[in-house]
């Protein structure tokens, strides 16, 4: 199953570190490193399935020689405590192709940190088959063909490291959606999710112990905290079954016994728990059998989802009976541009039209072109357009503005009910925009779907 793990550090030379060694280790790599003199061989090391370095389109040439690029960026430090490069290290879905987990990375790493200027040297290791793992080097200084320049402080903003984890979550998702698997990950904490279960503690051990292994007392102390943790996750499950059941369901909407046994492997202490635990679940009212064909085996979702999937159809139906009150000006007669096909003139006729719910699917590069118009079009009319849902109490929704958000095929079952929830209370107009291509290779995973038919 396909969880959530990112974390962000910085080497420096206070710590110990050797970025040279750093990134010899990572690709699994023999390099010299100029600064101390030495040699580091990594080259047998096992489980690195692919190392390549991405850098901007105007980067130097020598930024893709790994030795040469992290011995530049050690002799650009001069302090004894200097700060060396930014460490990722980011777990990639089980569930994609290694074809396909590769063009996730890059497409994340491409985006989020060498658009902005960042040379990347990345590395996808998998020393068990069930953990295949991204680490990345960041360089924290940008370079030219006679080196690095200054430290780049805006890359350390404190917002960053919040906006790459939600990033690498949504991304993932897009690319688990195009490959046709109905799950997402999440990067909010437990609590944040509302789920009742405590996270479970690393080990810092990445393979399976034998057994009557003896292990160091610090290790022991955190296996010891992990199976309590996990005790504990088990007989709240069993307690409760909805929290197991609530949890699932908000990773994938629809899951198998076999799905659910592998949720709980993690989350109990042993296989007479993980029974019990399991169940406690089958008996719940809360958990809901699909109908199903075939010989596929039978899958569930829980009634929680289902009773979200009808309270959004119904604001959504209620937004679109209901009529704006802002008046119509001689600006609502503006010609529309000429290149605009004609499906895109009729999207165009939809959304601006009475009623407050509309939901449409265009592709991106007709987006760009449609937002601006309407935009145009509202303001025109005296209305406030909101880009996005509002975060902030200066803009909260009020009575007859436009709440327009792009990307709505990736909002998930009970965010986009928030939404329409706060439309509906706030008596607005709210505009669904999804990316049709994306929106198709979705499938039935986006509630968009749902949606579309709603105040045509």
């Amino acid at each position: 199953m396909a969880i959530y793990h990112f974390t962000v550090s910085v080497l420096s030379r206070a710590r110990g570190h050797r970025i040279v060694a750093s990134a010899a280790a990572q690709a699994a790599a023999k390099l010299r490193d100029d600064y101390y003199g030495i040699v580091h061989n990594h080259a047998r090391r096992p489980g690195v399935e692919l190392a390549e370095i991405l850098a901007p389109d105007d980067a130097p040439t020598w930024v893709y020689d790994r030795e040469q690029l992290w011995n530049r960026v050690e002799a650009a430090e001069r302090r004894k405590d200097a700060q060396l490069a930014r460490a990722l290290e980011i777990s990639l879905p089980l569930e994609l192709t290694q074809d396909e987990r590769v063009h996730l990375l890059r497409d994340f790493i491409r985006t989020q940190f060498v658009a902005q200027g960042m040379i990347a040297d990345i590395a996808i290791r998998r020393t068990r088959l069930d953990n295949p793992n991204a680490h990345v080097l960041l360089t924290l200084r940008a370079a030219s063909a006679t080196g690095f320049g200054p430290k780049m402080r805006q890359w350390n903003g404190k917002g960053n490291l919040l906006s790459w984890r939600a990033a690498w979550a949504d991304q993932a998702n897009v690319h688990l959606a195009r490959a046709g698997h109905r799950l997402r990950i999440d990067h909010r904490s437990l609590e944040a999710q509302q789920i009742e279960l405590t996270p479970a503690r690393k080990t810092g051990v990445g393979r399976p112990l034998r057994q009557a292994e003896t292990l160091p007392e610090h290790l022991q102390a955190r296996f010891d905290e992990q199976r309590r943790i996990a005790q504990s996750n088990g007989a709240s499950i069993i307690e409760d079954p909805t929290i197991a059941i609530r949890a699932l369901a908000h990773q994938r909407h629809r899951f198998t016994q076999e799905q659910l046994s592998h949720f709980l492997l993690s989350r109990t202490d042993g296989e007479a728990q993980q029974q019990a635990a399991l169940s406690a679940i089958m008996a719940c009212a809360e958990l809901v059998a699909l109908r199903h064909s075939g010989d596929l085996p039978a899958q569930y979702t829980s009634r929680d989802l289902i009773e979200a999937e009808k309270s959004l159809l119904r604001r959504a139906h209620t937004l679109a009976a209901r009529r704006s009150s802002a008046a119509a000006t001689p600006q609502d007669a503006a010609p529309l541009p000429s290149s605009w096909s004609a499906a895109l003139r009729e999207t165009y006729a939809y959304i601006v039209s009475e009623g407050d719910f509309k939901a449409a699917a265009v592709v991106g590069e007709e987006q760009a072109e449609l937002l601006p118009v309407m935009l145009a079009r509202w303001t025109g009319r005296g209305r406030r357009v909101l880009d996005g849902m509002p975060r902030t109490d200066q803009q909260a929704l009020a009575k007859d503005d436009v709440l327009v958000i792009a990307g709505a095929e990736l909002i998930d079952l009970k965010s986009l009910e928030k939404i329409l929830a706060a439309a509906e209370r706030a008596r607005a107009k709210l505009v669904l925009l999804a990316d049709d291509l994306q929106l198709k290779a979705m499938g039935a995973m986006s509630p968009m779907h749902d949606l579309m038919g709603v105040g045509r």
